[in-house]
This record gives C-alpha cells, structure tokens and sequence, in this order.
C-alpha cells in the first residue's frame, strides 16, 4: 500500500525562507515531526515495513498492504496530518492505493506508485487524502478481524471510522471531524478553529483553482460545525 501526498502551498512556503530562516525552520520541522509521527508506530520495538520518502513538495509512504502495518500506517498519518494543521497551518492532498511497488532508501518505482500519483494529483482535487474504492472495500471486509486479533488496535476506539465518504464518492481520511481520540495536539473545537482560519486564508487567492480547494474545506468545516450543535 503506498500513499503519494502533496504539501498544499508548498513553494509560497520555501520562498518566503530565503528571506526568513525561522520559516525554514519552521517548514523543516513540520516535514520531521510528520515522519516522527509516522515512525511511532515502531514504537514498541516490532519491525514494522513502513518506508518514507520526501522529496520538494512531495511525500511517499508505503507499507505492507496485508498487514497490521497498512492500518497503523493509516492511523498515523491521520494523526501527522492534524498535527500539521494545527501546529503548522499546513494542509495535504494525496492518494492512497494497493499495488507493485518497490519502496527502500535507493529506489522508489512500481505501477502503485504511478496511481497513487494520479489520485493525488488528478482525482483527490481538495485538501484530502482519499483511497482508491477496492483498497477502502478491503479494509472493511478485513476490519473486524484484524482489530479483534492485534490490540494495537483495539485500544483505539475511533480507527473503524478513518474514512469519510465525500459527495462526488471517494473516501478521504477525515482530519476534519474524526473519532475524539484523535484530537491529541488540540480540543475538536481548536482543530475546527484552525481548519476554519486556513478556510478563510486559502479563500483570498487570486487565483480561482486555489479558491475552489478552500471553497471545498470551508464547507466540510461549516458542516462539522453543525453536526456538534445538534
């Protein structure tokens, strides 16, 4: 399984470090705390067959599809992913599939790799991370009985509930509004907060393809938001 993510506003970002080294900083310390948090799943000492690669704006994360690996990876980078929201005001895009892939610290290359790209960069279109159907069909057939024999996961209540599926169809990992126990950087209203200020920024762009992208968030936000109230 390997996910292709896209760091959303990525040049403004390393642009405006030749003139800042605190942003360099900052960006440099956003893309460690992700591989970090990724990491973490080998916390107890157990191999585990993740492989990272970051390249520009440009993140690859892989694992062993049949796997417990495949679920902690998943877990996880929901995880990195709110925590750049909401300690670096930094939103992803990306595509996860299953597939051939070769993935070590000399090569990167396989057709998974070539799909996961195409969701990300032609199909995923807002700030989400979304998973191809058969690859989502998958982990729901095989849900119950990994969660029931590995209680790394048992232990989290909200993991059945990582996708959400969006209007046009695709499943993409809610950062949004997902299970309590993933807030762990912020309260779900702090994360909603941030989400909607990032909204609200991406909005004043001049460029209308950039607008379309915050249109989609502030809406998810708008809805959450909602959702609490009732």
């Amino acid at each position: 399984m390997v996910a292709f993510i896209d760091i959303l506003g990525f040049s403004a970002m390393v642009e405006k470090t030749s003139t800042d080294e605190k942003k360099l900083q900052r960006l440099t310390s956003a893309l460690d705390d992700l591989h970090n948090k990724i990491w973490e799943w080998e916390a107890d000492g157990v191999y585990s067959s993740f492989a990272f690669t970051q390249f520009s704006d440009s993140i690859v994360i892989s694992a062993l599809a049949q796997s417990t690996d495949s679920f902690g990876m998943l877990m996880q980078l929901l995880l990195g992913t709110m925590d750049l929201v909401d300690g670096y005001g930094i939103l992803l895009r990306g595509g996860i599939v299953r597939g051939q892939l070769i993935h070590d610290n000399t090569m990167l290359v396989g057709p998974a790799m070539v799909e996961a790209y195409r969701l990300e960069s032609k199909l995923a279109k807002y700030p989400r991370i979304i998973i191809e159907e058969e690859l989502k069909r998958q982990f729901d057939d095989n849900m119950e009985d990994y969660i029931k024999h590995h209680t790394n996961l048992v232990e989290v209540q909200g993991f059945n509930r990582l996708f959400k599926k969006d209007d046009d169809g695709w499943y993409y990992l809610d950062y949004i509004q997902p299970a309590e126990e993933y807030n762990n950087e912020s309260t779900p209203d702090e994360h909603l907060k941030n989400l909607g200020y990032l909204a609200e920024k991406g909005l004043k762009s001049d460029e209308e393809k950039v607008r379309i992208k915050y249109e989609w968030l502030k809406k998810k936000v708008a809805a959450a938001i909602n959702d609490k109230k009732q």
